[in-house]
Formats: C-alpha cells, structure tokens, sequence
C-alpha cells in the first residue's frame, strides 16, 4: 500500500517559487487543517466520551508516535501542567526512541513492532488508560503495532492520522465508533472539574517558587499502591 505522505506532491520545486508563492502555499495548507478536523468531530466526540468517566476513575492519557508525531504528542502532553495546573502523569506523551529521540533522530525506532508496548508498560498501563496513536501516513510500525497491543489488552485507543477512513483498515487501524450510551449508560454528566474528580481523585495544584507543586489525594480506591487501577473499565 502506498503510504500517503511519501505520494507525489503538488508543490515539487519549492525552489522555483518566489518567497510569496511560498508563504501563501503554506498559508493554503494550514487552512485545509481546521476543515479535515471538523469532519472528524463525530468520531472525535465518541473519544472524548470514552475518555472522560476513564480519567474520572483515575486513568490516564498516553500519546504515542515517532519522528514528528511522536514530538508533537510530547510537547501536548507537557503543555497539561502548565496550561490547566493538572498533574503531569495525567497525560503522558511517548516518542519512539525514548526522550533522546526529542532532539535526535533515532535509526529504525519507529520500526519495531513491539517496542511501544513496552514502553507502556514501563508505566503500567491497564484498561482504565486510553492511548492515542500519533501517524500521519497511518502505516508507523510502533505505533500501528503498539495500538493493536493494546486492544488485545482491553485498552481504549484512537489515532490521529491522514490516511483516509477506506484505507484505514489495511492498515490496522480501526474505524469504528462505539456509543457511549452502550458502555456506560444513558448519558452521564461528563462534565468535570480537572481538581475534584467526584470522591475518586481529588487534587489540587498550586504554584510556588516558580514550580507548580501538586498535592493528589487518592480516595475510593482509584488507583492501588502499585500503580495499576482497582477498575477494570475498557471499551
């Protein structure tokens, strides 16, 4: 299968443009972004359902990637603490490669089709955790293979990718939507407040010397001494 972001371009010979030619094909591409994603909202929505009672109970959000996407899934992730004042082991992003891989090009990482699963683990990860898959052509071994892991162990996954819903499952990318309603009820109130997480997780973060010092208070059993959840919720 022809991966979508090594097909041919239709802007070959940047270097026959002139500066404005330039800037304003940039400026064209930028703007098919916010288009691409509001026809994904329904799917987004179905996600962002799934998550929400998952983080009530204390679980977390991983992102995984490699090269760029997996960059870009580390910068979202550290940008939670400072943003929102929510602790960093919320929303974790990992790059294939490991945290070298940031600055430095790491050969074959995103080759391996069983190393983000060990990743994860290094975390403990379990079904009460949701993990998101950062590809743009969709084809990313470490990530495609480390979704699949994941589903065979219960856990909730999503991916951010360019490649088409027809493609998407010669790719091993599922392309499906699952009603909240089904897995959790009839509609809940899944809004939230990010410091009290409804007698499961209360938390709060405050800033001091320049550092956001937090204070977590697990209650109600929403995560065990050692780290994995006493649920066993997974979609």
């Amino acid at each position: 299968m022809e991966k979508i972001t090594e097909s041919a371009s239709k802007y070959r010979h940047l270097e026959k443009m002139s500066v404005r030619e330039l800037l304003v094909n940039i400026n064209a591409e930028d703007q098919t972004v916010p288009l691409a994603v509001e026809k994904s909202i329904p799917q987004i929505e179905v996600l962002v359902h799934s998550i929400v009672p998952k983080m009530r109970e204390g679980g977390r959000l991983f992102y995984i990637g490699a090269g760029t996407s997996g960059r870009l899934g580390v910068v979202d992730a550290s940008e939670i603490p400072p943003t929102f004042g929510a602790p960093p082991e919320w929303v974790i992003g990992i790059i294939a490669g490991g945290d070298r891989a940031i600055r430095h090009p790491v050969e074959n990482a995103e080759d391996s089709e069983t190393q983000a699963w060990s990743d994860l683990k290094i975390w403990q990860i379990d079904p009460l955790d949701t993990v998101i898959g950062i590809a743009a052509s969709g084809t990313t071994p470490y990530v495609v293979h480390g979704l699949r892991t994941c589903r065979e162990n219960g856990i909730t996954t999503g991916c951010i990718t360019l490649l088409p819903h027809p493609r998407r499952s010669r790719a091993g990318i599922p392309d499906r939507q699952q009603p909240y309603e089904s897995r959790y009820g009839s509609k809940a109130d899944f809004e939230y407040d990010l410091y009290l997480r409804d007698d499961q997780t209360r938390a709060r973060a405050r800033q001091q010397n320049g550092r956001y010092a937090i204070e977590q208070q697990q209650i109600s059993g929403s995560r065990r001494k050692d780290g994995h959840a006493s649920y066993g919720i997974g979609i």
